[in-house]
């Protein structure tokens, strides 16, 4: 497998677990682009592991060479908020399925 290959499926799961942590964050009340790079969540509680996780998988991600800056990220997710209001039914399919 090549390394950009690898790089790439390291910065879908980096970006997955970065849209999980938002939407908690949401969920929680807060205004999570003003928020989600402060971490300052009480210890053991399910922000603060969601935090944790997406800074582990931020980590393995800049291993790989691939670094996303705090813009990217915040950019990233609202694009897909942007995406989930256009279907909030999930994707269109060209089945009718």
């Amino acid at each position: 497998m090549s390394n950009a290959k690898e790089r790439g499926r390291l910065g879908d799961r980096l970006m997955e677990v970065f849209a999980e942590y938002a939407t908690a964050l949401n969920l929680a009340g807060h205004d999570w682009a003003a928020v989600w790079a402060t971490g300052m969540w009480p210890e053991r509680s399910e922000l603060w592991w969601l935090h944790g996780r997406f800074l582990l998988a931020r980590e393995l991600t800049a291993m790989a060479n691939h670094v996303f800056t705090d813009a990217q990220i915040t950019q990233f997710y609202r694009e897909r908020l942007a995406y989930l209001a256009l279907y909030p039914d999930g994707p269109p399919s060209l089945t009718g399925d």
